[in-house]
């Protein structure tokens, strides 16, 4: 019994109630905010819903709160946003991020390690772990940038599916400053292996569905 307890205390909670809460609330409002002042859809949420275990997830990054975007489809269990780290000293915002189960990318070698271990953690307890492989935000810009390999690395070594979403935009009504944004889920690709060829691959697949996604957008906001 006490050798139960002692086991139960030395494994590391993926994230704090408080966090756990916090993320719940606020992506329950950031969803809403999306929906009324940036006429937010999401079309596919059922790709996600339907793969029960641990997910990568991938989007362009494309908007401030894309991230939160993407995290709130995970309605019922949780994302962890793999985000630079940079971003948790910002003033204000930094605080939030550390808060929304954010996970610092590894700055060097010797936190690839921790880096990996926690996704692992995060993908064996059902939740998913979403990355921007474009690596840098360009604002309403859904032009497809070159990939970085991290996320379909992970994605094959932890070999858990890979759930691609892209952000594209429509037209833009006359009562609104911006263009409506639109968050397209796509069926998840799961990798076939690990070596270099696999991971290759998986990112040619993904990257393909994503392409095609965003040929289908309006010309005259897609592309800027």
């Amino acid at each position: 019994m006490a050798a139960d307890r002692v086991t139960r205390r030395a494994t590391p909670r993926l994230w704090s109630r408080f966090d756990a809460v916090f993320f719940d609330v606020a992506m329950a409002v950031v969803r809403g905010y999306g929906y009324v002042v940036h006429g937010l859809r999401v079309t596919g949420r059922e790709h996600l819903v339907s793969e029960r275990g641990g997910v990568v997830s991938i989007a362009n990054h494309v908007h401030y709160l894309d991230g939160p975007w993407v995290a709130g489809q995970f309605r019922g269990r949780r994302a962890a946003v793999v985000s630079q780290p940079s971003n948790f000293h910002l003033p204000v915002a930094g605080l939030l991020v550390s808060h929304l189960l954010a996970v610092p990318l590894p700055r060097g070698p010797g936190e690839l390690s921790a880096f990996e271990a926690r996704l692992r953690r995060t993908v064996d307890a059902g939740q998913g772990v979403h990355f921007f492989p474009e690596g840098v935000l360009a604002m309403y810009d859904t032009t497809l940038r070159p990939f970085q390999r991290g996320a379909f690395v992970y994605a094959c070594r932890l070999d858990v599916p890979v759930v691609p979403m892209v952000f594209t935009y429509g037209r833009r009504p006359w009562w609104r400053p911006r263009p409506p944004i639109h968050l397209t889920i796509l069926p998840a690709e799961h990798p076939r292996g690990a070596a270099p060829a696999d991971i290759a691959e998986l990112l040619t697949r993904c990257r393909s569905a994503m392409e095609a996604v965003v040929a289908g957008a309006p010309d005259d906001v897609a592309r800027r």
